[in-house]
């Protein structure tokens, strides 16, 4: 079976489960009702990530079981099911955070053993062997990346797009790799979250609810791993194509503690939330977020592969202008505010 075909048949399966879910949430009234953090202002379905998180794991399975995928791959992608099984219950319950990072912590923790990674961080001139760190500073950085994903979904299409740009990239640098399994991986991601991004599109109809974005947060995370593993990539290309999801939740997370405030409660004071407000316009920082991807992100992440040794500098190059667009946003936003 030619796997442009295969692509075809995920794209229409997930676009099929997305639609009847759409259908069923409509019926049963299952809606994510706006309150006083929300970019919405009318309810709208949630949990329609259950399209391509069904159609990815059949997907995984169906290769595992023709041996594409090996069994490796299949045990650190399991654990993914979790993540969004418990996003499906916070969807509709509000988990505790002490339950939900439980999950999450034990979910990494899984897969990162099954991969048994241990990156080199290379620099100009010298280089450092991560050996017995590597686990926890996965780990984490796994964890975060779950979370990141959740907070970052707060606009139309931004966490489906993203998703998109980085699988795109991270199929591309694995494809010149020969590393088929994540190539193949991440363009059945990109297929499976096309077929949601349709209902998704500013406007929405559909949001992929935590089901979607912890399953994205945790899937991304372990392509990128693979990826590494593979030698496709390296730890500055990875942190690279994660700029703009990674320095606007980070920052903002930052600035939250420093305030005293719970970092875990709902908020808009993320960046791209007050670049739409300033551009009333959902769209218009999708658009944006995308054209910085494609002509600044990805010819960063491309030298990071050609020159790893300067790849924390081209890092600090991708990093600096991205910093400083967010800090113009916060200050229009406190200006807007009176505060």
């Amino acid at each position: 079976m030619p796997f442009s075909f295969v692509l075809l048949l995920v794209f229409s399966a997930s676009f099929t489960v997305t639609a009847l879910w759409l259908v069923l949430a409509l019926r049963r009234q299952w809606f994510d009702h706006p309150n006083f953090r929300s970019a919405h202002s009318f309810p709208v379905p949630k949990s329609g990530g259950v399209g391509f998180v069904a159609v990815f794991a059949v997907y995984v399975l169906w290769s595992w079981h023709w041996g594409f995928l090996s069994t490796s791959i299949l045990l650190a992608l399991s654990p993914s099911l979790a993540l969004a099984i418990t996003g499906l219950f916070d969807d509709f319950r509000d988990l505790s955070i002490r339950l939900r990072l439980c999950v999450q912590f034990i979910a990494v923790l899984v897969s990162v053993l099954v991969l048994d990674i241990e990156p080199v961080l290379v620099f100009p001139g010298f280089s450092i062997d991560t050996g017995l760190m590597a686990i926890p500073l996965l780990v984490v950085s796994m964890v975060w990346l779950v979370n990141l994903y959740n907070f970052m979904d707060g606009i139309d299409a931004i966490a489906a797009m993203e998703c998109i740009f980085i699988s795109l990239a991270l199929a591309w640098f694995s494809s010149r790799a020969m590393a088929e399994p994540v190539f193949m991986l991440s363009l059945v991601l990109v297929a499976g979250v096309t077929g949601f991004l349709y209902f998704n599109l500013p406007g929405a109809r559909l949001f992929m609810g935590d089901l979607g974005s912890n399953f994205l947060g945790f899937v991304l995370g372990i392509l990128s791993l693979l990826a590494l593993q593979a030698g496709a990539v390296n730890v500055w290309t990875i942190m690279v194509l994660f700029s703009i999801f990674l320095l606007d939740s980070t920052t903002t997370l930052t600035g939250r503690i420093r305030a005293g405030l719970v970092w875990y409660h709902g908020h808009n004071s993320h960046v791209y939330q007050r670049a739409a407000v300033a551009h009333s316009s959902h769209g218009k920082v999708v658009a944006g977020v995308t054209l910085i991807n494609v002509f600044w992100i990805l010819p960063a992440a491309i030298l990071t592969v050609q020159y790893p040794e300067a790849g924390v500098l081209v890092l600090a190059i991708a990093w600096a202008p991205l910093l400083l667009l967010g800090c113009r946003y916060r200050r229009d936003a406190m200006t807007l505010t009176g505060t």
